[in-house]
C-alpha cells in the first residue's frame, strides 16, 4: 500500500511552528482531515516520533488557508490545534503566533500581490471569526526575512511584522466577559474556592494569582513537575471551559476542549531569570505572567493570550488590572514571560476593546510534501 502525499510548507511564525496547507490541497471531505493532521504531527505519542510535531503544544499546529470570500479579508486561515498525548484536534481557538506567518505566507504563494515595501495581508479566522492585519516587508516580490526586529523566544532578528487584531472581544464565545461579571469564585472540588477573571478577547483566558495557588509566578518549565497545582490549574481550566459553554459538564473539558481557554497566572512585577537563564528586572515588565497550554507551561507567551491579557490589565475591575502597574491612559502594557518581556499596544475605549497591536517575525523552514501512512 501506497502512502498518500499532500504538499505542505512548514514555518516558524513567531514562537510557534506548523504545518501549513493549502485548502484545495486536502480532501473536499474534511471530515477526513483530522486523520491526516494527527498522523501529520504523530499524535497520540508523547515522542511524536513518527510526524513533525515537537512535542509541545507550540510546535504541534496546522494551519490551512484559501482565498477569502470575505469582504473585508485576503484569506481565510482556519487553526487546528493537535494533541500530544490523545488523538484530538481542536477548533475552537486560533493562535496568534501562527498567525504571523500566514501574512508572509500569502503573499509567498501568489494569494495577495506583493507590494514593496510593505504589503498589507487582511486575514480572516474562521476559528473566531475575527479580522487580522499584517503588515508584512516585502522584498523582491516576497515576504521579507531578513531584519533587526527581536521577539523573546525566538534566537536572533527577523523582518518585523505589525500585527493588529481587529475587535478581538467574544472570539469564542461573543462576550468579553463570558460569565458577565470582571471577577469570579469558582468552587474547585478539593481545593476550595478561588477567585479568577475570565475574559475572552481573542482567544478565552481565565486569569489566576499566583499567590492564590501559593507560588512565585516566577517559575519555568519545573512547575510542570508540580503535580498538585498543575492539577489545581487545569480544574480551574475545566470549570471555566464549562462557563464559556464549550462543555456541558466540567470534566469534559479534559478530553474535548483541551486547548480552550487558556490559562494565564498573574502576579506584580518581579525579578526573574528567563528560559535562556537571562535576569528580567521587574523595572522592565508591569505585569509578570506565566501561562499553561495545553496542560504545560508555555515556554514564552502566545499571542492571542497576549491580546487578551493586554485587555485584562487596562479594563478596572479584573484581578489582572489589581496587579498591573501601568500610569492612567497607558495605551501599552509590558509582559515579563518565561522568556522575556513582549509589549502589547491596546486600543480600548470604555469596555470595547477596539484592536490590540502586538510584534512579530515568522519564516518559512521548509516545503514540499507530507507523506501520510492510510
Amino acid at each position: 500500500m501506497k502512502m498518500k502525499k499532500y504538499p505542505c510548507v512548514y514555518m516558524r511564525g513567531g514562537t510557534s511552528k506548523a504545518v501549513i496547507f493549502h485548502k484545495k490541497d486536502l480532501p473536499a471531505n474534511t471530515a477526513a482531515w483530522d486523520s491526516i493532521f494527527l498522523k501529520t504531527m504523530g499524535t497520540p505519542d508523547v515522542k511524536q516520533i513518527d510526524g513533525m510535531g515537537g512535542t509541545v503544544s507550540s510546535t504541534s499546529k496546522i494551519a490551512v488557508i484559501s482565498k477569502s470570500e470575505h469582504p473585508d479579508a485576503d484569506v481565510d486561515y482556519s487553526f487546528y490545534q493537535v494533541d500530544i498525548k490523545i488523538a484530538n484536534v481542536d477548533t475552537k481557538s486560533n493562535c496568534g503566533n501562527i498567525s504571523s506567518a500566514i501574512g508572509p505566507f500569502a503573499i509567498d504563494e501568489g494569494l495577495v500581490p506583493a507590494v514593496e515595501p510593505v504589503t498589507v495581508v487582511r486575514v480572516f479566522n474562521t476559528n473566531t471569526h475575527k479580522l487580522i492585519e499584517e503588515h508584512v516587508r516585502v522584498e523582491d516580490g516576497q515576504a521579507a526575512v531578513y531584519g533587526d526586529a527581536a521577539i523573546q523566544g525566538v534566537p536572533g532578528t527577523g523582518s518585523p511584522i505589525e500585527m493588529y487584531f481587529l475587535d478581538p472581544a467574544g472570539a469564542a464565545t461573543g462576550k468579553l466577559f463570558p460569565t458577565g461579571h470582571c471577577k469570579d469564585t469558582f468552587n474547585v472540588p478539593d481545593y476550595g474556592p478561588i477567585e479568577v477573571s475570565l475574559l475572552d478577547c481573542s482567544n478565552p483566558v481565565v486569569f489566576v494569582r499566583a499567590t492564590d495557588l501559593s507560588i512565585k509566578g516566577t517559575e519555568l518549565t519545573e512547575l510542570n513537575g508540580n503535580t498538585k497545582v498543575m492539577e489545581h490549574l487545569e480544574r480551574i481550566r475545566c470549570i471555566a471551559a464549562q462557563k464559556c459553554g464549550f462543555v456541558e459538564h466540567w470534566e469534559e473539558a479534559r478530553t474535548k476542549s483541551t486547548s480552550v481557554p487558556k490559562i494565564s497566572i498573574v502576579s506584580s512585577p518581579q525579578d526573574y531569570t528567563d528560559m535562556d537563564g537571562n535576569v528580567v528586572p521587574a523595572a522592565t515588565m508591569d505585569l509578570c505572567v506565566r501561562a499553561i497550554s495545553v496542560g504545560s507551561v508555555h515556554k514564552a507567551y502566545p499571542m492571542t493570550v497576549t491580546i487578551c491579557t493586554g485587555a485584562a490589565a487596562l479594563l478596572k475591575g479584573t484581578i489582572v488590572n489589581e496587579l498591573t502597574h501601568v500610569e492612567v491612559g497607558t495605551r501599552k502594557v509590558r509582559l515579563g514571560h518565561a522568556s522575556g518581556v513582549t509589549d502589547v499596544i491596546m486600543d480600548i475605549k470604555g469596555n470595547t476593546v477596539i484592536k490590540g497591536g502586538v510584534l512579530r517575525t515568522a519564516r518559512r523552514i521548509l516545503d514540499g510534501n507530507i507523506y501520510i501512512r492510510e
